[in-house]
């Protein structure tokens, strides 16, 4: 292995290594897919990049999360977004397009801690967002770990998507625990139900 190819493997990024490595912890049976497969342009827009997939092969709703990254700029610092997908079959029609987001409200602006979650939708997003408010596991899951957006996918991908984008100061791979992946897997399941 020649100098830039040693320069090239020390400075990649690892999100995707260590993530995995991570849900080995948890007691997820997962697996590294190769580099290009098609699931890599789930979500993934012209000014970010997929760090690869995971492959889960546990007994789950989500068949697997593509992890995208936006570089650092000048001006913006580099952002991670999980994609946890979910294969159903959903509607050809894109007036059928389901959205809800959460919003985290801080009590204080950009330091404050947060201290409650407030969900936004789409008009197909209503009564989802309904459940998700009702639910204490989810609106914890967002408060606890960072920004959840669940929207369907119509086009190449039929099925839902469950974004989660860490914050906070600690590692992002470690801050998913079990109870969290169980809470994912609920969303999922209720993504599936929906009319």
């Amino acid at each position: 292995m020649n100098w830039i190819e040693k320069f090239k493997k020390s400075t990649r990024d690892k999100s995707r290594d260590d993530f995995y490595k991570h849900l080995l912890t948890l007691g997820i049976n997962a697996s590294l897919a190769e580099r290009g497969v098609i699931e890599e342009k789930l979500l993934n827009p012209w000014h970010r990049r997929s760090l690869g997939v995971i492959q889960i092969n546990s007994d789950s709703m989500i068949s697997y999360i593509n992890i995208i990254k936006r570089d650092r700029s000048k001006d913006t610092p580099p952002r991670w977004w999980y994609y946890f997908a979910i294969p159903s079959k959903t509607s050809d029609n894109k007036n059928d397009y389901l959205e809800v987001k959460s919003k985290r409200i801080k009590s204080f602006p950009i330091l404050g801690k947060v201290k409650s979650i407030k969900w936004d939708f789409n008009i197909n997003g209503e009564s989802l967002a309904r459940e998700f408010t009702n639910d204490s596991e989810i609106n914890s899951l967002s408060m606890g770990l960072g920004d959840i957006k669940v929207q369907s996918l119509h086009e190449k991908f039929s099925g839902y998507s469950i974004e989660l984008e860490f914050k906070g100061r600690r590692t992002k791979q470690t801050m998913l625990n079990i109870n969290h992946w169980n809470t994912i897997n609920k969303i999922a399941k209720l993504l599936t139900q929906t009319k």
